[in-house]
């Protein structure tokens, strides 16, 4: 069964009509048909990616491709477990944001992610950390992290959220926020300030697209 065949078969399994499979992926119900008559040969890896969060299957069995097969032909190569993420909205990579939950979506990903959920990264202020716009970024569950690791923070009573490098200095009771692209400033709380903001969790990992 092809890819087209499979994208057809899930869709119906998951009571989806092509408009709705549409709206949740931001195409066209005319883009679905095109996958499903497999008009389209060279589907981007995003969109692949996308329908299969929604369809809620991996990539490779959407593609066509079972474990055996590629094991059979590539007996070099070991198959990847993989478990569903939720996708929490976005986390600014800049300017602080705010950040949207929708956990309607999901990222698919291997099993050794040691994560609670992932957000995508928005903005270019980890770039030296090889986080970029874009990224999807996992995240475990914590209320500290150690520092100089990177953690997903909400900041200014939960209005914004960013991802940085976290300093906690307890003698001067302050809280940096550092980037990891020399044109942003680092953020500081002290005293007072440090009501205003709570560490969601530890970045752990991180998935990008091949440039």
């Amino acid at each position: 069964m092809g890819m087209a065949e499979r994208i057809k078969e899930r869709r119906k399994a998951m009571g989806y009509t092509q408009t709705e499979l549409g709206e949740k992926l931001g195409l066209q119900a005319s883009a679905i048909a095109k996958y499903e008559n497999g008009r389209v040969k060279n589907m981007k890896r995003s969109i692949i990616a996308s329908m299969a969060n929604v369809l809620e299957c991996s990539p490779t069995y959407l593609m066509g491709l079972d474990y055996e097969e590629k094991i059979t032909a590539l007996d070099n190569v070991y198959p990847i477990e993989l478990k569903r993420f939720p996708l929490v909205g976005e986390i600014a990579c800049g300017v602080p944001k705010y950040t949207n939950e929708d956990r309607e979506s999901y990222i698919m990903a291997g099993t050794n992610i040691q994560a609670d959920f992932c957000l995508k990264a928005k903005g270019d202020s980890m770039i030296n950390a090889r986080i970029h716009d874009g990224d999807i970024v996992f995240i475990k569950k914590q209320d500290i992290v150690d520092n100089g690791e990177v953690a997903a923070v909400v900041v200014n009573n939960e209005s914004e959220a960013t991802l940085k490098r976290f300093y906690y200095y307890t003698e001067k009771c302050m809280v940096i926020l550092k980037a990891e692209n020399p044109a942003y400033e680092d953020m500081i709380f002290t005293n007072e300030e440090l009501d205003n903001f709570h560490v969601l969790g530890k970045a752990v990992a991180f998935q990008s697209d091949v440039k």
